[in-house]
Parts: structure tokens; C-alpha cells; sequence
């Protein structure tokens, strides 16, 4: 009997890497440093920019939708190409100002194709990678996301010098470039999703608490994401370059978390390195609470980029360690389903609460708390795990 060829570790997991800089960082979270000059350049008005946001997250709860439902087998590879070259459509498409339901169009795509990429980037390059590196595979995988906010937060603000078309075409241009590099790097692999009746109901228990500790890290990193640059700049007075350094410390911490962490998982396990991290990162959203020196608020920002980017890889590791290969792009759906939703939710309700109190304090206090919990979720998972096994 032939032996199958060993899993090529560095060309999937720079496959992933490229998939997730370009749907995720450029095309969703790149959008975020282009919403002033779009305003500014009269392309919609300031209240058109929550509907574009509200589009985009619909298309990426749709995407990862349709991969929890979808039942049969397809080659990854050509899968992956389509969608990433849809969502360098999409950003090429952007460069062109035909009005609200031209640009809205392309922002449903670049979701769908963000939520489709999410989860089967998962399958087909965390799921497939031998257990002992699966850390380390699906590490540089999620770092794509990071990655990509942060080329996005450095290169848009110098890019805009030269205009929003020149800008939204070199975004363009770079998602193109990744495309081909992954027609080159990427290995060849088929989804077998699981059969109707094995995937029925919910996933098993401890992936179900899993699941909703993920849910709560968005009540812990919504407060840093939104409002601890606003808390440096405004709420303390120090201006907008202390901001500014604050979100950029996050931003690099987002990049490197996952790497680092996914090294950690492949020595300690998946289970045990998220409720590690949940217990550092509830601290460190706690600690603008005690002590709001510049300096400590840098910890902060880096511990909570770390382990809330780190998080999603480290769920989808575990995820793939709990269950069978053919069920984890459903199970890994729901989580970025649940995910999505849950921090649209928190972003508008911490929006509001901040309209009516102004208090920065209590929305770090609501984050810290949710830890908690999510540290207590991921303690009754692990041990459920250990009865099952």
C-alpha cells in the first residue's frame, strides 16, 4: 500500500495566512481607515457608513451559514481561488463611485466571502495539519487577520495622499497578488462534510461551552477595539497621538498573538492555552480600572490583541481536536456565526451605553466580568472533554 505524502506545513498554513489577510484584515477590517475619507469625499453620507458596516457583517454570518449547511464534497483549492478572487473583485469594485447600492453590492460580496473563507480555511488547512504542528499551522494561518488590519491601518492613511480610487485599486491590486501566490503555494485537499443525520442538533457538549466562551470574548475585546484609543486621546486627555500609539500596539499584538499562541497549543494543547489566555486577557481588560498610565495601557492593548485574535485560532484548534474532520466545518461555522453576531450586538449596545453614561470604566468592568465567565466555560469544557475521552 502507497503512503500518503506527508502534509506540507509551510505552504498551507501561508495559504490560510494570504486567505485571511485578504477576506478578513484588508477586505473587512481595512474598511474601517477608508470610512473618514469616504465621508469626506461626499461617496455617502456619515450614516451611510453604519449601513455599508451592517451589509458586510449580514454577508459574513451568510457565508459562514452556508458552510455549516452546506453537505456536499468539494476540491478546496479552487474553492478558496474563487472566493479570493471575489474579494479582489470586490475591492477593485470599490475604486468605482456609482452610489450607495453599487458599493453596498460589493461590501455584501467581500462578507459572503469573508465568512466563507473563515471557516473553510479551518477545514482545509487547520483540520487537515498533523495534531503536534496543528498549533503552529493554524497560528500563522489566523495571523492573516491581523496581519492584514494591520497593513491596512499603516498603508491606508499614506495611500490616501494620492486619492480613494488610487487607494482602493493598490488594496485591490495586493488581494490579486496573494490570489496567485496561493495558486502556487496551496496543496491540494477535498471537504468531505459530514452526512445530514451525523451532524444533527447541536455540537457536543464541550464544544457547545467552547463555543460560548468565544461568544463572550466579544464583551472583552469590543471595549479595548472601539473605545481604549478614544480613552487615551479624549478620556485622559493626552491627544491624539497617544491614541493613535495605543491602536497600534493593539494592531501588532493581533498579528503576532496567534503565531505565539498557536506554539503554546502545540505544547500545552488547545484547551488549556485558551483558558490561560481568557485569565490574561480578563486581567488586562481590567486594568484600565486600576491603573491608567500610558505605559500600562500599552500592556493592555497588547495582551487583549494577543489572545482575542489568538482565540479564534485557538477555537478552531480545539474544535478540530474535539470533533471528527468531516464535522468541523459545520461546528466551526456556528462559532464564527455566534461569534459575529455577538459582537455586532455588543459594538451597538456598548455604543449606547457610552451615549448615555460616558464611562469608560463601566464598559472595561462589563468586558472584565464576561471573562470570567468565559475562563469558567472553558474550565467545565476542558473537564467534560476529559470524561468523553
Amino acid at each position: 500500500m502507497q503512503k500518503a505524502p506527508p502534509f506540507p506545513i509551510t505552504r498551507a498554513a501561508l495559504s490560510g495566512l494570504l486567505a485571511m489577510f485578504v477576506s478578513i484584515g484588508v477586505a473587512r477590517f481595512g474598511f474601517a481607515p477608508l470610512v473618514p475619507a469616504l465621508a469626506k469625499a461626499h461617496w455617502y453620507s456619515a450614516a451611510g457608513a453604519f449601513w455599508l458596516g451592517t451589509v458586510n457583517l449580514a454577508g459574513y454570518f451568510f457565508g459562514a451559514a452556508v458552510m455549516r449547511v452546506w453537505r456536499r464534497p468539494f476540491p478546496a483549492k479552487p474553492v478558496v481561488l474563487l472566493f479570493m478572487g471575489l474579494t479582489s473583485a470586490a475591492t477593485l469594485g470599490s475604486a468605482l463611485n456609482w452610489g450607495w447600492g453599487w458599493f453596498g453590492f460589493w461590501r455584501l460580496v467581500s462578507g459572503i466571502t469573508g465568512g466563507i473563507l473563515m471557516v473553510l480555511m479551518a477545514a482545509a488547512v487547520v483540520g487537515r495539519a498533523p495534531s503536534a504542528a496543528r498549533g503552529r499551522v493554524s497560528g500563522i494561518t489566523f495571523a492573516g487577520m491581523g496581519a492584514g488590519t494591520a497593513f491596512s491601518a499603516i498603508l491606508v492613511p499614506l495611500l490616501l495622499a494620492k486619492g480613494l480610487v488610487f487607494t482602493w485599486m493598490l488594496l485591490g491590486l495586493v488581494c490579486v497578488l496573494a490570489t496567485l501566490a496561493v495558486a502556487v503555494m496551496m496543496p491540494a485537499a477535498r471537504i468531505e462534510p459530514s452526512a445530514r443525520h451525523e451532524s444533527k442538533g447541536l455540537p457536543p457538549r464541550p464544544v457547545l461551552l467552547m463555543i460560548g466562551a468565544y461568544a463572550l470574548t466579544a464583551l472583552g475585546f469590543v471595549p479595548h477595539m472601539l473605545f481604549l484609543s478614544s480613552f487615551a486621546a479624549l478620556g485622559l486627555h493626552r491627544g491624539v497621538a497617544a491614541g493613535a500609539q495605543v491602536a497600534a500596539w493593539l494592531g501588532i499584538a493581533a498579528m503576532l498573538g496567534p503565531p505565539v499562541l498557536g506554539r503554546v497549543a502545540d505544547r500545552f494543547g488547545f484547551l488549556p492555552t485558551l483558558g490561560i489566555g481568557y485569565v490574561v486577557m480578563g486581567c488586562a481588560v481590567a486594568l484600565p480600572l486600576l491603573v491608567d498610565a500610558q505605559f500600562a495601557l500599552i500592556c493592555s492593548a497588547i495582551a487583549v490583541g494577543a489572545v482575542a485574535l489568538g482565540a479564534v485560532m485557538l477555537v478552531a484548534g480545539a474544535i478540530a481536536g474535539m470533533v471528527p474532520a468531516a464535522r468541523l466545518p459545520g461546528d466551526w461555522g456556528l462559532a464564527t456565526m455566534v461569534y459575529a453576531v455577538m459582537q455586532a450586538l455588543v459594538a451597538a449596545m456598548f455604543s449606547n451605553l457610552f451615549h448615555i453614561t460616558g464611562s469608560y470604566g463601566l464598559l472595561f468592568a462589563i468586558g472584565a466580568a464576561a471573562m470570567v465567565v468565559a475562563v469558567l466555560l472553558i474550565l467545565l469544557s476542558a473537564r467534560l472533554n476529559t470524561k468523553v475521552h
